[in-house]
């Protein structure tokens, strides 16, 4: 499996606080069944210089225990005005691909957010992919079809599809073909761990494991 979503860098952002805690992540998810991993520490265009930030992320990367699993070096990217026209948006996409996780603000969408975010494909080539859609919910269903028709990208968290209060909503948009991308978050061992595999249980349980292998082989056809 491939995990989209993690803070499994040592002491790179409010994820894991050091090394030991890495290895412990990476076992977790090993153990999960996930093979690839995607860590995306945080990045906010308002606190981070690009350039630094990258730095960090070589020597948190460095510090990461050694492990089978493939892991592969993205940044979760918080939105910012005029964000399409930035040059360092590039070097924050995930390994060597155009997939670029974008964080929405939490508040309400405006016509020049989403168009903002459309225009990182259209000016820079780039593909977004919006981070756990299912924390703005309301917000995606109310642009899901002009996000859509501009093939902008989803990932979901495993949360979502674990607590019975979303769930079905949850399945509901990966019957739909909204699910691009799943997606841990882990950020530590006790309050947010990672639960991939429990969310591929209930995926498989609910909707088969043809419907699991078919979320993976897009997640792996694009990477």
């Amino acid at each position: 499996m491939i995990d989209f979503h993690s803070h499994i860098l040592p002491a790179m952002d409010d994820g894991s606080k050091d090394a030991e805690m890495s290895a412990a992540l990476l076992q977790m998810l090993r153990q999960q069944g996930v093979t690839t991993v995607v860590a995306t520490p945080h990045f906010y265009a308002d606190k981070h210089n690009p350039a630094e930030f990258l730095q960090r992320r070589a020597a948190a990367f460095a510090n990461l225990p050694e492990t089978d699993l493939q892991v592969l070096l993205g940044a979760e990217v918080a939105y910012f005005d005029g964000m399409s026209h930035s040059d360092a948006l590039r070097q924050l996409c995930v390994g060597a691909t155009r997939l670029l996780l974008v964080e929405m603000p939490f508040a309400t969408w405006t016509e020049r957010m989403l168009q903002e975010v459309c225009d990182i494909g259209m000016r820079q080539g780039l593909q977004p992919v919006l981070a756990h859609v299912e924390r703005y919910r309301s917000q995606f269903m109310k642009h899901r079809d002009f996000l859509t028709d501009r093939e902008v990208l989803f990932q979901f968290g495993t949360e979502v599809f674990l607590d019975w209060r979303s769930r079905r909503w949850a399945l509901d948009c990966l019957d739909r073909g909204e699910v691009h991308f799943l997606g841990s978050d882990c950020h530590n061992l006790t309050t947010r761990p990672p639960r991939i595999g429990e969310a591929a249980r209930t995926i498989v349980k609910k909707r088969g494991a043809e419907a699991l292998n078919e979320l993976m082989e897009f997640s792996r056809s694009m990477l």
